[in-house]
């Protein structure tokens, strides 16, 4: 009789506030997103001669000094360090890595953007700045740095491995 009456328990303003649970395949998914999200957009600059032209050119349009190393090594950077947050592997030096590409491209390239937007006022200009995806990103990068790849990844195996 017990288990039906748990089984019948109504939701409480205190469930709601916790959550709904499950956090760790969500912070998986999460992880998994943003890396692949990086993995493809380092892959199609390294490989598609139209995306690096187009990449070549913004480094150039915003005074980025030698374009030369820098457009081979930042699509490395976001490839290999969004397999590495994909996957979870070494996850807080690859979620830095990419954090100061997304910090680089936020500083030099989304003050423009914001301009563009013509922000009404302070509100909307900080609204507009939170409205670019490398604010986000960023975010959810500082996270993985702060917290690790979570349960379910490569650098869990790591560290049971290594004890």
């Amino acid at each position: 009789m017990t288990g039906i009456v748990e089984a019948q328990r109504h939701l409480t303003v205190r469930d709601m506030l916790d959550g709904i649970g499950g956090t760790l395949p969500v912070i998986a998914a999460m992880r998994f997103a943003l890396g692949s999200f990086f993995v493809l957009s380092g892959f199609h600059k390294l490989t598609n001669r139209e995306r690096h032209k187009t990449f070549v050119e913004t480094l150039r349009v915003l005074n980025i000094p030698h374009v030369g190393i820098l457009q081979w090594f930042v699509p490395g950077v976001e490839f290999f360090g969004g397999l590495g947050v994909a996957v979870g592997f070494l996850t807080p030096l690859a979620a830095l890595g990419l954090l100061v590409i997304c910090a680089v491209a936020l500083f030099t390239n989304s003050a423009t953007v914001v301009a563009s937007y013509k922000p009404i006022d302070r509100a909307d200009r900080v609204d507009d700045w939170l409205y670019q995806p490398e604010v986000m990103y960023a975010l959810m990068l500082l996270y993985f740095i702060a917290a690790g790849a979570g349960p379910v990844s490569i650098d869990q195996l790591l560290k049971l491995w290594i004890g």
